[in-house]
């Protein structure tokens, strides 16, 4: 089954599948957090459930990217993020 990715910009609409349909009534509301924002994207395959904002999505990658360097192979090295200049 293709995975179809809504996004609904507040006030504005919605983009789905690459489909755009305006609307002024579309509240960009994100299911994890509760606080209205400029946009949000689906969470389901179907781009019918919940909706996160990019602050929540971005604490989730941050929290796998350290979840895979914590949980690595023994002797694995380096940083997960690549590498830290200063």
């Amino acid at each position: 089954m293709p995975s179809i990715i809504a996004v609904r910009v507040d006030r504005r609409g919605e983009v789905r599948d690459g489909h755009k349909t305006v609307d002024t009534g579309v509240a960009a509301r994100c299911d994890l957090c509760g606080a209205v924002v400029d946009a949000v994207a689906s969470l389901t395959p179907e781009g019918s459930g919940a909706f996160a904002c990019k602050s929540c999505l971005r604490m989730r990658l941050e929290a796998i990217t350290v979840a895979l360097y914590e949980l690595r192979e023994p002797g694995g090295a380096g940083l997960p993020w690549g590498k830290v200049s200063g």
